[in-house]
């Protein structure tokens, strides 16, 4: 992969916040949109983080996402809510929508919050874990523009749909767990055609619809369903999740959001939160989920492996050392994002190679 830089972390939100700002969008709704993005750069090279500004900065220049609007509840029960993203930040709606979810299973034991007429979320672990420290167990899930071909077809008509969940823990950080259907997420693909890194066997298909592992070539075709029929069954079970229940846009109803041709409907989110007091003692669940696995940390590791990692920990250790040492950020995308300050008028903050301080 191509070289990295490392920016301070406060000065890499204020510069994200700057750039949102000048393409249009409102201070609160810019500081949502940069917490995201920051906490996906801190858990590493974050491909839901910074490099995916250009893509957020082109959708408020093409008047996609409203800047300024923000979420409303438009329907509450005791255990469900749907909010009306407006058209704004995805970010700002999931936010509310993942707080409304704690609140409502507080007092009902679980709850369900679907989100309509939104914009991309992003990382979708960011918003599980929230629901997570707030002592629930998280759900989130989300679709997108089509990226996904079916297996046996060619055509992009799944996006990469992607699901979450984080289960609060009696010491130490949540347990999260956050994966694409796809055989890679699209980030992934995307940042490996910027220097030609071959792709594993299986990731995706070029346009004539025959297997390759030239990144440029499958973003051309279109990237490859996670474990075949597998992973295309759970992706499609996410998409009509996300969409139709949520009253959104599926598939090639979302193709105008990458600026392929095609409609540009507005994207949904479903999210869950389940109190684990309403079925036991929630400290008790606490401590089980950790000897559980704390057991699966410990067994026996196979010849050859360098032992058993849970899911979500390597982030977790990389979050902590982000905010100690600086952010890695990769060149390309560094350089992706220049232009548009040169537009806006914003100055980027100071840069240090690997292995300095920021």
């Amino acid at each position: 992969m191509t070289g990295t830089i490392v920016v301070c972390v406060e000065d890499l939100r204020a510069f994200m916040i700057a750039l949102l700002m000048g393409a249009g969008a409102s201070a609160e709704s810019a500081a949502d949109a940069a917490d995201v993005h920051v906490d996906a750069d801190l858990r590493g090279v974050g491909v839901q983080g910074f490099d995916y500004l250009p893509y957020t900065l082109k959708s408020l220049e093409r008047g996609l996402i409203d800047g300024a609007a923000r979420p409303e509840i438009v329907r509450e029960s005791a255990a469900t809510a749907l909010i009306d993203g407006r058209r704004g930040f995805g970010q700002s709606a999931a936010i509310a929508g993942a707080d409304l979810a704690v609140r409502l299973a507080s007092a009902s034991g679980t709850a369900t919050v679907a989100i309509r007429n939104s914009t991309d979320i992003f990382m979708l672990a960011f918003y599980a874990e929230r629901i997570a420290r707030a002592g629930k167990v998280g759900m989130v899930f989300t679709s997108g523009p089509p990226l996904v071909h079916p297996p046996g077809g060619m055509e992009k008509l799944l996006s990469t749909n992607p699901l979450a969940m984080a289960f609060p823990r009696a010491g130490g950080e949540p347990f999260v767990f956050d994966m694409a259907t796809s055989a890679l997420a699209s980030s992934r693909v995307r940042q490996a055609a910027y220097d030609g890194t071959p792709l594993p066997e299986g990731s995706g298909i070029g346009p004539d619809g025959r297997p390759t592992t030239d990144a440029a070539a499958v973003r051309l075709g279109a990237i490859s369903p996670l474990a075949g029929h597998k992973g295309f069954g759970l992706a499609l079970c996410i998409g009509l999740l996300s969409g139709p229940l949520t009253g959104s846009g599926v598939g090639p109803e979302l193709a105008g959001w990458q600026g392929q041709s095609g409609e540009t409907r507005s994207q949904g989110h479903l999210i869950l939160a389940i109190d684990p007091a309403a079925f036991g003692d929630a400290a008790t669940f606490r401590d089980r989920t950790d000897w559980y696995l704390d057991v699966i940390r410990k067994s026996r590791s196979a010849p050859g492996s360098e032992g058993i990692r849970i899911p979500g920990e390597r982030a977790a250790r990389a979050r902590r050392r982000s905010r100690r040492e600086g952010v890695r950020i990769l060149s390309a995308s560094w350089h992706n994002v220049e232009p548009f300050a040169r537009r806006y008028g914003v100055a980027p903050p100071g840069a240090f190679p690997p292995g300095e301080t920021a």
